[in-house]
């Protein structure tokens, strides 16, 4: 576990206070913000997972990435794309 986990779970915590906060109140904007913190707290919990498994795992990392920039080439040759 890193620090991006524990954020990214602090934020989805925050937000899911502030949705009920502003589930309680009726006020729509609070609502709103606590579902942005929750959206942005689960994004920062995967990229804390990624990072967990690069460390772990560095040679399927290496050979993940290796795939996504052939893939990515591959499909930016097929547009028209000069590289």
């Amino acid at each position: 576990m890193n620090i991006d986990t524990l954020a990214g779970e602090g934020t989805q915590i925050k937000g899911r206070f502030k949705s009920s906060l502003g589930d309680a109140t009726g006020d729509p904007a609070l609502q709103q913000d606590g579902a942005v913190d929750q959206v942005s707290g689960g994004v920062r919990k995967g990229v804390g997972a990624v990072r967990d498994f690069a460390r772990r795992q560095p040679v399927a990392t290496a050979a993940a990435a290796a795939l996504f920039g052939f893939g990515l080439l591959k499909s930016l040759r097929g547009r028209g794309a000069r590289i």
